[in-house]
Parts: structure tokens; sequence; C-alpha cells
């Protein structure tokens, strides 16, 4: 996942690497995720070019 944000008046871009850890029931014969705990970890974060 990739996010921008901005620190000190400069936009940063973030990627992230997500691991979900999802919890699913059947409805009316679909599959929907009932319940989501997201684990994020930072891989790289630099300044925004452009």
């Amino acid at each position: 996942m990739k996010m921008v944000r901005e620190e000190d008046g400069k936009e940063v871009i973030i990627d992230y690497s997500v691991k979900y850890d999802d919890i699913y029931v059947r409805q009316n014969g679909t599959w929907l995720i009932k319940e989501r705990t997201a684990h994020f970890s930072i891989i790289d974060a630099r300044a925004l070019q452009g």
C-alpha cells in the first residue's frame, strides 16, 4: 500500500507492507469479511518528486 502525507511542509510517499487477518462469514451465498485486523510494516519513506 502507498500513502502520501505531508511532513515539514513537504509531501512524503510511504510504502507499506500489510498483512490482514480476516474472519469471514457466508451470507446469502456470498463470502463477506466480518472482522479484519491489519498489521502494517513501513518498508520505505521518501520525499515525493514532482
